[in-house]
């Protein structure tokens, strides 16, 4: 590929993930101003940025993530994977990312909160379903690296 056309493909799929280029952007201000990023680098052609929080996500170009494990949900060294495979959903959906793979992923993200507070657990059962599934079979996860609910 000429460096041209590897510029215009670039720039062709900053716009087509540009809402969530715009969110990742100020997410990553936001975690650089409460001092919780750990490190940055690019790879794979994304921004992956380790965090030393919960709340791992993945937003265009911006792939957030972190290995310590919550109350909440089953989180290990796998998770840089997991949302690897987030960011490979939103370059294939574009701007319909948040609303088909970003909405079912928070509910499930409720859903946790609310299983934890109601059973004392924490739910098992949130990579098993949409889109979580989906992100770990693109991202190539090995499931055994994650922790046991």
């Amino acid at each position: 590929m000429t460096p041209a056309l590897k510029w215009m493909t670039r720039a062709s799929l900053l716009a087509w993930e540009s809402p969530q280029n715009v969110l990742g952007a100020s997410l990553l201000a936001l975690h650089f101003a409460r001092r919780t990023v750990r490190r940055v680098s690019f790879e794979r052609e994304r921004v992956m940025v380790e965090i030393g929080s919960i709340g791992a996500v993945s937003l265009g170009l911006f792939v957030f993530f972190t290995n310590e494990d919550n109350r909440y949900v089953p989180v290990g060294p796998e998770n840089r994977d997991h949302e690897f495979g987030h960011s490979l959903q939103s370059r294939w959906l574009g701007p319909l990312y948040l609303a088909v793979v970003g909405l079912p992923s928070e509910m499930r993200v409720v859903y946790a909160f609310v299983h934890r507070h109601v059973t004392g657990r924490r739910w098992g059962g949130y990579y098993d379903g949409f889109p979580e599934n989906w992100a770990d079979r693109l991202g190539g996860v090995d499931r055994s690296l994650r922790p046991k609910p």
